[in-house]
């Protein structure tokens, strides 16, 4: 069996999130991005599962920029 949890990137908590010079998106620039903090507690109760239960192997799915790689390799450093 597999589990496919699914994790999003979002923007730091300590970030702070200016509009840009055309008022119509976040300028980007200085923000941190982490794991979504409930996306993190997915992984950890998929990986208990899978600890349990030798069959389930544990997969993170994400997409976005370039960026995402960090919180997907983060995810895979957990042990997904």
């Amino acid at each position: 069996m597999k589990i496919a949890v699914l994790i999003k990137q979002v923007p730091g908590s300590e970030s702070s999130l200016p509009i840009n010079a055309s008022a119509n998106w976040l300028d980007e620039n200085g923000v941190t991005y982490v794991m979504n903090e409930s996306d993190s507690y997915a992984i950890e109760e998929a990986l208990q599962i899978s600890e349990k239960n030798q069959d389930v192997e544990v997969v993170v799915v994400s997409m976005g920029p370039e960026r995402i790689k960090k919180v997907l390799r983060e995810a895979l450093a957990k042990g997904a």
